[in-house]
C-alpha cells in the first residue's frame, strides 16, 4: 500500500500523529520516497547534489584519502559514507581510486539498502562496524537534512506547542495545534538566546544527535565531515527569518511547503541545526576543525588542482559546486578531528586555520 492511504488509515484508527511519523512513512516507509532502487535526483530529478553536478567533488575526497594517509602514518585511509544515496559520489571517488592504483576499502551505509557501486562494500547497519574501527574518512552528504522532524510551535504565553497532522471531514491532511507529544524535544531549544517567539515554528529532530554521535563512535583515526543544508542553532531559530520552520518539499527542481501533496512522491526536507552535531562529536572525543561552506571545503580539499589543465566542460562544474549564489553557499561543512593533526591536510588559511 502507498504512504498515503496508509497514513489517512492510521489517522483515521489512532487519531492525529506528529509530522516526524508522517515524513518516516512518506520518505520511508514501503513505496516511500527513499525506498525506490532509483532516486530521482540529478538535473532530470527532483533535485540536485554536488555529486550530481559533477564529479569533481567525487574527485577531490578521493585526493583528500591521499592526503589522510600521511595525517595516519600509514598509506590505506578508508572512506566510509553514511547515507549514499544513488551512489554517484562514491562512483566517483572509486573512480579516482583506481585510476591511480590507489588501493584502499571504501564501505558505505543508508537507511534504504540500494546496490552500491563496484568497489564498494555495502553495511547493512551501523552496528556491522565496531567502535573506533575507521581508519579515515567518514563522510555524508545531505544525510541528516531527511531524518523526520517534529513541527514545535511557540505560544502566546511562552510555552511550546506542535503541529500535529490530522484529516479533515473529506480525508484531507491538516494541521492541527497540540501539546508537544514528547518533553523530550524540548531539549532541542536549549538556546536563551533564541526562543520560539508567538507563532514561530522549528523544525527539529530528535535523531540528528544520535546519529552523529553513532558516526563519531566509529572513527578511530581521521575526519567526520558533514555536508548539509543548516545552520547553528542561533542562526537556525532566528524569529526574524524562519518564523516558518524550514520544511521544504522538492519535486522536478521546484520547491514549496506543502508537504500534503504527492505523499511518497517528493522530497521532504528540513534545515539541520549544526550546534547539536558539534556538540555530539565533541562530547564523543571529536576536535571540531571547521564549520564552513561547500565553496571553502572543495577549494581547502585541493578542487583548483584538479582543475589544471581542465577543459570547459569540467570547468564549469566546478563554477556550479562554488556558487555563491547558490549550492556552493549554502551547502555547511562540518569538519571533526580524531587522533590526527590536520596540519597540511588543507590548503593553508582556506579554513581559517
Amino acid at each position: 500500500m502507498p504512504p498515503l492511504p496508509r497514513l489517512q488509515d492510521l489517522i483515521r484508527a489512532e487519531g492525529p500523529i506528529p509530522f516526524a511519523v508522517f515524513m518516516e512513512e512518506a520518505l520511508y516507509g514501503e513505496a516511500g520516497y527513499y525506498s525506490r532502487e532509483d532516486l530521482p535526483i540529478g538535473e532530470d530529478g527532483d533535485y540536485v547534489t554536488g555529486a550530481t553536478l559533477s564529479p569533481l567533488f567525487g574527485r577531490v575526497t578521493a585526493r583528500l584519502l591521499g592526503r589522510l594517509d600521511g595525517a595516519l602514518g600509514k598509506t590505506s585511509a578508508e572512506m566510509f559514507e553514511a547515507g549514499y544515496g544513488s551512489g554517484l559520489h562514491l562512483e566517483n571517488v572509486v573512480a579516482v581510486l583506481v585510476e591511480k592504483a590507489m588501493g584502499r576499502r571504501v564501505r558505505a551505509w543508508d537507511r534504504v539498502a540500494r546496490s552500491v557501486p563496484a568497489g564498494v562494500e555495502r553495511v547493512g547497519s551501523l552496528e556491522g562496524i565496531g567502535e573506533g574501527e575507521i581508519q579515515g574518512l567518514i563522510f555524508s552528504y545531505e544525510l541528516f537534512d531527511a531524518l523526520p522532524v517534529h513541527r514545535l510551535v511557540g505560544r502566546a504565553d511562552g510555552t511550546v506547542g506542535e503541529l500535529w497532522v490530522d484529516l479533515d471531514e473529506a480525508g484531507a491532511f491538516v494541521w492541527r495545534e497540540g501539546e508537544v507529544s514528547d518533553p523530550k524535544l524540548l531539549d532541542l531549544l536549549r538556546s536563551p538566546d533564541a526562543p520560539l517567539q508567538p507563532g514561530q515554528v522549528a523544525d527539529l529532530s530528535p535523531g540528528w544527535g544520535p546519529l552523529y554521535r553513532e558516526l563519531a563512535r566509529r572513527l578511530g583515526r581521521g575526519l567526520l565531515v558533514t555536508c548539509d543544508y543548516g545552520f547553528e542553532r542561533k542562526r537556525l531559530l532566528d524569529p526574524r527569518i524562519r518564523a516558518n520552520g524550514t520544511l521544504a518539499c522538492y519535486t522536478r527542481q521546484r520547491v514549496h511547503r506543502n508537504p500534503f501533496v504527492k505523499v511518497g512522491e517528493q522530497d521532504l526536507t528540513a534545515h539541520i541545526d549544526f550546534t547539536t552535531l558539534l556538540q555530539a562529536g565533541e562530547a564523543e572525543g571529536l576536535k571540531t576543525v571547521a564549520l564552513t561552506r561547500q565553496a571553502l571545503w572543495l577549494t581547502a580539499c585541493g578542487l583548483f588542482e584538479e582543475l589544471q589543465g581542465a577543459d570547459a566542460a569540467t570547468r564549469q562544474g566546478a563554477m556550479a559546486l562554488l556558487d555563491g549564489e547558490g549550492m556552493g553557499e549554502e551547502i555547511r561543512v562540518l569538519v571533526q578531528a580524531k587522533g590526527i593533526e590536520t596540519d597540511g591536510l588543507f590548503e593553508p588559511g582556506v579554513l581559517g586555520q
